[in-house]
């Protein structure tokens, strides 16, 4: 009787453990996840180029941000743009996977693309923005109202071997999708280290970011 019990409470303790771990898994994943897309988050995607930045390896980053989001709000509302961008955040992740990378929701209207091997880096960000500003259908009344939206595409490569500060990469993709922006809805532009590199640092202040 002793042993059955004994049997018993270890059966228990593991069925709690197991619970416990599977309970902690699922918490730490939810952390990096983005809840309206299912995409990684911002500090999935500081994860993700933490690990590129471990195996050695140069990556590229690829920062999109939508144009106009200010305007299709004023327009549709908030539900319209959740509906936009949850199906924008499929065509992404579409894209961006055939090319080997992984995407991630940075904040309210932009996204960002880790691409393990930067090759064609630029085309792959004119790939992204084309997925972007084929036409949506959105659902907020009895009938579909198809819309087009644009965005742009900032490029920017890092290596552990010259940079020392991962965090460089970002900030670089955010100059060159800044650079972007100046040129027009709809465009991308790649870091260049000769004219952009004097302004390596904090990012600008992101408060016109959804109607940039």
């Amino acid at each position: 009787m002793a042993i059955t019990a004994a049997i018993t409470y270890y059966l228990a303790r593991r069925r709690t453990a197991g619970r416990y771990r599977a309970a902690a898994t699922a918490a730490a994943h939810a952390a990096l996840r983005d809840d309206l897309t299912g995409l990684g988050n911002r500090t999935g995607f500081h994860a993700a180029l933490a690990a590129a930045v471990a195996r050695s390896r140069p990556v590229a980053v690829i920062l999109i941000n939508f144009d106009g989001t200010l305007t299709f709000v004023g327009r549709l509302g908030n539900r319209a743009l959740d509906q936009l961008l949850a199906l924008a955040a499929g065509r992404l992740q579409h894209v961006a996977s055939a090319a080997g990378g992984s995407v991630f929701r940075m904040r309210r209207d932009e996204f960002a693309v880790v691409l393990d091997n930067p090759a064609d880096a630029a085309g792959h960000a004119t790939r992204l923005v084309a997925a972007i500003a084929e036409p949506t259908d959105i659902h907020i009344t009895r009938h579909p109202i198809t819309v087009t939206v644009t965005a742009c595409a900032g490029v920017a490569s890092f290596a552990t071997h010259a940079d020392a500060d991962q965090r460089l990469a970002l900030i670089r993709a955010d100059r060159a999708m800044r650079a972007a922006k100046r040129t027009g809805r709809g465009h991308t532009a790649v870091f260049d280290p000769v004219t952009m590199r004097a302004h390596d640092g904090p990012p600008a202040s992101r408060a016109d970011s959804l109607e940039a």
